[in-house]
């Protein structure tokens, strides 16, 4: 029984020897195995990395998938950075590009505004040239009708003078052939006159062509006509010189009453034929008193004519009287000296008494008369 039982644990001891190295086995092949799946593990994660903390530590492993799609990452990551970075500079150029276009496009346009502003003002200083030759044009053209009106005028006076003139031609060149010479010549003098005076003044002057540069010109045009202006305006002066020549050397001769005998006058008393009670002290008076202010001063024709009185009357004093011919006639009364005398001719203007106050007068002043064929004529009708 004791060797059964020594044999019994003999066998436990056996089996348990065999499970510890079964165990041991098991353990080294667990080991193993452990081994074998780490190394296996190890071969699939290329980077390892062990973080320690305050609870304990922690592995990462990163596989060759993590640092491709790592790297992939970071490439994309780089590369969107450079395109990105790459599109910001040539939007970056793009928008200096714009701008400096932009900050030329502004310029050009304020040049063009500049240059708009210009074109108008010179578009309104042109219009104004315009209007102001369309002005002097319309000037010059009314002196020039002025003057050659003026003209024909005064050829029309002479020449009707010489139709009058030719007819007491024989009359007159009985009594006094020098003086019927000279009105028979006197229209060919002031048609001379008239002639040579305003071809000499303004034979010299030579207008210049007004048409000499381009449309747009219109200043030299304006230019051009202010020296035509001046110019007319030289020669109109001279015309006037020698129309007023004309004019007096005609009223010398003329046989119409024009004008007073006297200056520096005051109407006392007007014509009133009717004896209107409105006009003046309502008597009758057929001609006007024309006061001198109480001084003697000297008496002159109003027209060229014969004396054909030259006496004293109760009424009128001294009084002289002249035939005009074609039918008119003036007396010059209350005179206190008569110059001429019966038959002397005289011209317009020329002294043929001395204001005074004899015959029916209350003061120094002159008594003017004019007779058409025997009709009294109001002289303010031949001022």
């Amino acid at each position: 029984m004791a060797e059964n039982e020594n044999f019994s644990k003999d066998n436990n001891t056996e089996n348990i020897l065999t499970e510890n190295t079964e165990l041991t086995e098991n353990t080294e092949n667990t080991a193993s195995a452990e081994n074998t799946q780490a190394e296996a593990k190890a071969d699939k994660h290329l980077i390892t990395l062990h973080l320690s903390h305050k609870n304990g530590s922690k592995t990462l492993h990163l596989k060759k998938g993590h640092l491709i799609a790592a790297s992939v990452a970071a490439l994309l990551v780089l590369g969107g950075g450079a395109y990105a970075g790459v599109s910001y500079l040539q939007t970056q150029n793009r928008l200096t590009n714009s701008q400096q276009q932009l900050a030329e496009m502004e310029k050009e346009n304020r040049k063009l505004t500049q240059r708009t502003e210009i074109l108008e003002n010179e578009n309104e200083e042109y219009t104004q040239h315009i209007n102001e030759i369309q002005m002097k044009t319309e000037e010059l053209e009314n002196k020039m009708t002025e003057l050659e009106n003026t003209k024909q005028s005064l050829a029309e006076e002479i020449n009707n003078m010489s139709g009058t003139s030719t007819d007491s031609t024989a009359t007159a060149s009985a009594e006094n052939g020098d003086t019927a010479c000279a009105e028979a010549n006197l229209s060919t003098a002031c048609l001379s006159i008239l002639e040579n005076g305003s071809t000499s003044q303004s034979g010299e002057k030579t207008f210049t062509t007004i048409v000499t540069t381009s449309y747009n010109k219109a200043t030299s045009l304006s230019a051009q006509l202010d020296k035509m202006n001046v110019m007319l305006d030289l020669t109109g002066a001279s015309f006037v010189d020698v129309a007023t020549n004309v004019t007096e050397t005609l009223a010398q001769y003329s046989n119409v009453p024009m004008g007073y005998p006297v200056e520096d006058y005051v109407m006392s008393t007007e014509f009133n034929p009717d004896g209107d009670p409105t006009i003046s002290d309502g008597r009758v008076h057929k001609g006007v008193d024309l006061s001198t202010r109480s001084q003697i001063v000297p008496i002159s024709a109003t027209a060229a004519g014969t004396v054909v009185e030259a006496t004293y009357h109760d009424d009128y004093g001294y009084y002289v009287k002249i035939d005009h011919g074609n039918g008119f006639t003036t007396l010059y009364a209350h005179n206190s000296e008569n110059l001429v005398e019966v038959g002397d001719t005289v011209k317009k203007g020329d002294v043929i008494a001395m204001t005074g106050s004899t015959g029916m007068s209350t003061g120094i002043h002159c008594h003017y008369e004019i007779q058409l064929n025997g009709i009294y004529q109001n002289p303010k009708d031949y001022e």
